[in-house]
């Protein structure tokens, strides 16, 4: 076989390699950990492995090669900026779960870079840990590399976890070495591979995890017991192999990436050189960084996505939507103001989608979420640059940009931190990090560094492979309670022989009812009781949830009485809750197929959650699922329960099910034997794979209604459904609403139940409220047209009809008395005009007018101001029970302290209000009609001592 330049060639040429020699090929697991809180991201190959260094795993074999997603940002202030830095990138391994050892992983490593891949042996250097006299005696006598070229370390550079002999954590650990290529590029005698220069760029890494690190000993020298395994996890980033193969320095200048890039270039208009050195004081050297930050970020993303992780607030998801952001403002330092992210995401598809399939079926998802980022970041961005560049004139003497601008920028504008800490730099400016930490609190960024031990571990976790996989016997609905065994109970963690009443704990059963939850389907609740065989006391142990870790199935419950022990016991399901959460589940099936078939057949479910009460199901789509669809949606699944169709499951081939059109749930990982849950008649209706509990008849669901249609993320709507019971009962509700609402709108029929979601849509208001909002409309109605002189104009039609009709007649007859008052006004401004008196000299009109609302009495004020711009006008009026005050005061007399303002101040209070405005004219409302006419008699008396105080004054 020809030497493999491609990324391509290169990472089928590392799986056929090592498949030769016995290991099993496995698929790259999901860049979200399955059933691992303790990290945001897959971080390393190792990962979903860790079980099996620990003894404690299911695999059927004991040893495997990948090539695993990964995705790190501890380091992302320098992604675009060196040589080797990513945000995703693959990870080439090969890993023994105490099979091979130090020889076997040596020499086949040396074999597949020296023989398969052809790459010099005079270029590549080696490094042991210092104590690993066994693994150096390999590389000089075996290997036969030059003692001259391998170098012995300590803990900071050949230990995993590094430094953790002195500093910990405590756990797994071992010695490493490792492989590192000479790119001979600044060739200074003095360099070796400490040096700084990248000369030497590390290509393999082995680690031979065979200890279990202790705190040190009391001499302060490391402690370091045998684990009693010899495993190997091998790392080796194909983007830095890649590099060397296709005799480049910089990993962007690899194809994968290459490809990107000039994609990146095409939709921005700016050229990428690569001659340009890293690091360069150039404006193309900047251009650059940016640009390969973009295709980093792009490329991650895309992936992140792929696998479930979309843009959010908090977690992976805020990780997902700072990287979308940092390629948004590079795109605007390059100049580019258009939507661009969603346009490159097809060179990502192109360049990568024969290795990973699943970036191809998510691509429109991909292109459709990064396009709603990037358009709802780029509204705030202009505004948040504005604000940087003042803040960073405001902070330029001090050298420190402040902490409280950066808060605000974060904040308000979504700027990633370090973007911000990148411009500040860029201008001389330093960030205070402490101070935005302060602030920052609990919203502070989080990155793939917010992780627990990746090897801590828990009783039960330790008990695995003695406990081994737990049998689940909860499917049939006439086995919830199941006699079994308590075989290990565990407090805070650890294992104990018994647990006390109010006591939390955590078990295991030999055999389980309880359905842990997964797939959507969240984890049954119930009892398990038993009897202490010390006291014969009975126990009863509230169970609260059940999760599953790989094959064994976890309980956690409170000891509600007596004292648990280990031994006989019956596990008790609650049979209400089980028969309402499957009602749920295999409704959400039918939902999958119904939305198919009436907004189309690129739907695909985005994750769910089935539970007793409800049912959640997340979709892809570009809009809204119209009203007109979703009823539709309920007549069809409606259809399906009258017919009473069988639901049937089978296991098969995970290969047959994709063959038979079992549709995925998007993010999870599956077996290679799968569960197949099909309904109707030659399995037409729905297939799907579920490990789930279902209905055997859809029959059983009884009734379906939807409850709320909304988005939940970007290219992401969320339906809420309900089924059975609740579906009836919300039936039942709407149809009370609806009669209710039709009723007062003296409809002779019920009204449409159906209609009552649009109800609520057009009133912006819950449904409970609907029936008091449609009398509100009815009753401002009629008031109206009793004040225009107007009847109401008919109408006929349904309950929507009828809605919209007297929301169109409420504005006709406002607009009526409107125009009705204003004539009233004008015609008012003659007869006030010889009303005015004298009051210190100053013309003053103070009146209460009957009738006339807020717009028609400012109306008035305002005519009577234009005819005596020398007076004081003081009006009020009642109408409706509320109170209208209006003061204008003629610029001649405001320079002698007279203000309009201040005359409704002190009135406002005397009608149960408050109100102001300015010197020459201002308004107020009240509640105190009966206290209207007194008010208004006091003016005078103000304008006496407001001209009485202005002279003081003087």
């Amino acid at each position: 076989m020809a030497k493999p330049f491609s990324v391509a060639e290169i990472r089928e040429a590392y799986l056929s390699f090592f498949a030769a020699k016995g290991c099993v090929r496995y698929a790259s697991a999901s860049l979200v950990p399955e059933n691992d809180p303790t990290t945001l991201f897959t971080v390393a190959g190792m990962a979903q492995f860790k079980d099996m260094f620990l003894g404690r795993g299911t695999h059927p074999f004991s040893k495997a090669t990948t090539v695993q997603k990964c995705i790190r940002t501890n380091d992302i202030m320098n992604v675009g900026r060196t040589a080797r830095h990513h945000t995703f990138f693959e990870m080439l391994g090969n890993f023994s779960f105490n099979d091979y050892f130090k020889r076997e992983a040596i020499a086949w490593a040396w074999e597949f870079l020296t023989v398969r891949l052809e790459i010099p042996a005079d270029r590549l250097y080696v490094t042991v840990h210092k104590i690993d006299d066994e693994a150096f005696r390999i590389w000089r006598d075996e290997i036969k590399i030059p003692v001259e070229r391998i170098f012995k370390l300590g803990d900071a550079d050949n230990f995993w976890p590094a430094n953790a002999p002195a500093e910990g954590p405590e756990g797994p650990g071992g010695c490493c070495s490792e492989i590192f290529y000479d790119h001979r590029i600044n060739n200074d005698p003095n360099d070796d591979l400490t040096s700084s220069t990248g000369r030497f760029v590390e290509i393999w890494n082995l680690v031979f995890p065979q200890f279990n690190v202790r705190k040190p000993n009391p001499d302060g020298t490391p402690n370091l017991e045998q684990l009693g395994r010899t495993n190997i996890d091998t790392g080796s980033g194909l983007e830095r192999v890649a590099a060397v193969l296709q005799g480049v320095y910089n990993n962007y200048d690899i194809d994968v990436f290459q490809a990107i890039i000039r994609t990146v270039c095409e939709r921005t208009g700016v050229a990428y050189d690569r001659t340009v050195p890293l690091g360069a004081k150039d404006p193309q050297a900047e251009r650059n960084a940016l640009i390969r930050r973009i295709a980093d970020h792009v490329r991650a993303t895309t992936f992140c996505i792929a696998d479930g992780a979309l843009p959010g607030n908090s977690d992976r998801g805020y990780i997902v939507r700072r990287l979308i952001r940092r390629a948004t403002l590079d795109l605007d330092r390059l100049g580019c103001k258009e939507l661009v992210l969603a346009d490159i995401v097809p060179a990502v598809v192109e360049a990568m989608g024969v290795a990973y399939p699943e970036i191809v079926k998510r691509q429109d998802l991909a292109r459709e979420t990064l396009r709603a980022e990037e358009q709802l970041f780029r509204r705030t961005l202009g505004k948040g640059l504005d604000l940087f560049q003042r803040a960073l004139e405001r902070n330029r003497a001090s050298g420190v940009f402040a902490a409280a601008d950066a808060f605000e920028l974060v904040a308000t504008h979504g700027f990633p931190k370090e973007v911000i800490a990148e411009l500040a730099s860029a201008e001389g400016l330093t960030l205070d990090e402490a101070g935005f930490k302060d602030l920052w609190q609990q919203h502070q960024a989080v990155s793939n560094s917010k992780s627990i031990e990746v090897f801590t571990s828990t009783a039960l976790q330790e008990a695995k492979p003695r406990l081994g996989a737990t049998l689940f016997v909860g499917y049939d609905q006439d086995k919830l309670e199941h006699a079994t065994t308590i075989t290990l109970l565990e407090v805070a963690g650890k294992e104990v022989a018994a647990a006390e009443r109010g006591q939390t704990v955590r078990f295991a059963l030999a055999e389980t009812p309880f359905y842990a939850e997964s797939g959507g389907q969240v984890a049954d609740r119930g009892q398990v009781l038993g009897v202490d065989a010390a006291t014969h006391e009975a126990f009863v142990i509230h169970v609260t949830d059940v999760q599953k870790d790989e094959g064994l199935v976890i309980h956690t419950g409170t000891i509600a009485t007596g004292t648990a022990r280990p031994g006989r016991a019956t596990a008790r399901v609650d049979a209400n809750a089980r028969a309402a959460t499957v009602r749920h589940h295999s409704a959400t099936h039918l939902m999958h197929s119904a939305l198919n078939k009436f907004v189309g057949d690129h739907v695909e479910q985005q994750g769910s959650r089935v539970a007793p009460d409800e049912l959640r199901f997340d979709f892809n789509s570009t809009g809204p699922v119209s009203r007109e669809q979703q009823v539709a949606i309920e007549g069809w699944i409606a259809t399906q329960i009258a017919a009473r169709l069988p639901v049937t499951t089978r296991e098969m081939p995970i290969d047959q099910a994709r063959a038979v059109g079992a549709k995925a749930l998007f993010g999870e990982k599956y077996g290679a034997t799968v569960r197949v849950v099909a309904m109707g008649e030659h399995e037409k209706v729905s297939t799907e794979l579920c490990g789930g509990c279902h209905i055997t008849n859809t029959g059983d669901i009884v009734a379906f209604r939807i409850v709320k249609e909304e988005a939940c993320a970007a290219g992401i709507r969320r339906i809420t459904a309900v089924a059975g019971e609740a579906a009836i009962a919300l039936a039942a509700a709407e149809q009370d609403l609806a009669t209710a609402c039709a009723r007062t709108l003296g409809m002779s029929e019920s009204g449409d139940p159906r209609q009552i979601d649009e109800l609520a849509r057009l009133f912006k208001a819950p449904a409970r409220d609907l029936p008091g909002r449609v009398q509100a409309v009815v009753a401002e109605v009629a008031e109206l047209a009793l004040r225009a002189g107007s009847p109401v104009v008919a109408s006929s039609g349904d309950l929507l009809v009828r809605v919209a009709h007297f929301q169109e007649e409420a504005k006709r007859l406002r607009k009526l008395v409107e125009s009705q008052q204003a004539k009233a006004a004008a015609g008012l401004a003659d007869e006030f005009l010889a009303k005015f008196i004298d009051v210190a000299g100053v013309p003053v009109l103070a009146a209460v007018v009957e009738g006339l609302d807020a717009k028609a009495l400012r109306t008035l004020a305002e005519t009577l101001k234009a005819k005596r711009n020398d007076a004081v006008i003081v009006l009020g009026s009642a109408a409706d029970g509320k109170v209208v005050l209006i003061a204008a005061v003629g610029p001649e007399l405001i320079k002698r302290g007279l203000a309009a303002g201040a005359l409704i101040s002190a009135l406002a209070p005397r009608v149960g209000g408050g109100g102001g405005g300015k010197a020459d004219f201002a308004q107020a409302g009240g509640k105190d009609a009966t206290a209207l006419p007194g008010a208004i008699a006091t003016v005078p008396d103000l304008i006496r001592q407001g001209l009485a105080s202005a002279v003081g004054k003087a």
